[in-house]
């Protein structure tokens, strides 16, 4: 469900970044944050062949949202704590890219799933 998180958050995004006037302004970020979501999407299938690369794209795609958002911040009127959820955003991309590549699982299991 983790990563879905991205996903539903960016939908939430839409409505903070949000005013029609900020999105007018900026029609990069918004088009950048729709392909992050969109790459995000795949990734979170299990059973994908080529899995590495999905989230190799997700990854790069929402570097490529946060050092948008950064450089235009006040033109497209970014908050820092957008700034700062899209940072997370893309911690989370490149650590679940780096496990997956690694052909580790997305995410450790919890310690309570772990068989000794």
């Amino acid at each position: 469900m983790r990563v879905l998180l991205p996903v539903v958050a960016m939908i939430a995004l839409a409505g903070t970044c949000g005013a029609a006037g900020a999105q007018a302004q900026c029609p990069e970020l918004t088009r950048l944050r729709s392909e992050a979501v969109e790459a995000s999407k795949p990734a979170a299938r299990s059973l994908m062949a080529g899995r590495c690369e999905t989230y190799v794209r997700a990854s790069r795609a929402w570097n490529s949202v946060l050092d948008y958002a950064a450089e235009h911040q006040d033109v497209c009127n970014v908050s820092d704590r957008l700034l700062d959820d899209l940072d997370t955003y893309r911690r989370e991309a490149a650590t679940a890219r780096s496990n997956v590549c690694a052909g580790r699982p997305v995410r450790p299991f919890p310690a309570d799933i772990v068989l000794q």
